[in-house]
């Protein structure tokens, strides 16, 4: 696995955040039961959350640490 710069780290972070979000709310966490929608929900807020927090901490001109 390749090391994730400061920016990128928070962003995992903050899509990690989300997708607990979303697996409360369909009540499971096993992959192999997700309905094919499901999936696509959970990969959605993943690519989207990811970028939405890098695109924010650029903004703001966060600092990296």
């Amino acid at each position: 696995m390749r090391n994730f710069n400061p920016y990128e780290a928070r962003a995992r972070a903050d899509a990690k955040e989300k997708v607990g979000e979303l697996l409360e709310r369909f009540g499971k966490t096993d992959l192999g039961e997700f309905s094919e929608e499901e999936a696509e929900e959970l990969l959605t807020v993943v690519i989207h959350e990811f970028g939405e927090s890098l695109r924010t901490q650029i903004a703001e001109l966060r600092a990296p640490f």
